[in-house]
């Protein structure tokens, strides 16, 4: 009876103590507590390089990126805003970075593209968030290949990776 009278003793404490105890894992979106929107405003070209349509096509990849991720409302212009973005493209360079000899004269055998955008993240709620500073990446490319058949696809992968070096530090407190 003794034995009985224990066993279901222990299986009754260990079903309370499973039932109370959960765990929930998501990685569906970030979000802030308070936050309700986020102004994004215009990263304009501010480098010597770049098509004119630069700026417009990173803003709205970042502005893109926010809204497939987080449940924020995104703002185009300061405002009423929660949380605010803003920066520049301050660099988009071709450098040459493997240089070779035909005898005569030095040639590029690898071109690097580099961008560099400038961003400052405003959060009201935790002002240890805040930040100013650059966010680079950069894709070499053979020296031969035809520019104008690569430029958009170079310029996906810029954006793609800057836009998720701005994203993880703005939200990397999550």
């Amino acid at each position: 009876m003794k034995i009985r009278l224990l066993s279901i003793f222990l299986v009754t404490l260990a079903g309370l103590a499973l039932s109370g105890c959960s765990v929930k894992y998501g990685m569906t979106s970030a979000s802030i507590p308070n936050a309700k929107s986020i102004a994004i405003t215009m990263f304009y070209n501010e480098s010597n390089g770049g098509n004119g349509q630069l700026h417009i096509d990173f803003t709205d990849d970042l502005r893109e990126y926010f809204q497939r991720n987080t449940k924020l409302e995104i703002q185009t212009e300061t405002g009423e805003n929660d949380l605010l973005l803003e920066g520049a493209i301050v660099d988009y360079d071709i450098i040459s970075v493997a240089p070779s000899s035909n005898g005569e004269v030095e040639l590029a055998t690898i071109n690097r593209y580099v961008m560099t955008v400038n961003a400052k993240y405003t959060n009201p709620y935790n002002e240890k968030d805040n930040f100013d500073r650059n966010f680079s990446h950069n894709v070499d490319v053979d020296a031969d290949t035809d520019m104008n058949s690569v430029e958009e696809e170079l310029l996906d992968q810029l954006f793609e990776q800057i836009v998720l070096k701005i994203f993880t530090a703005s939200f990397d407190n999550w």
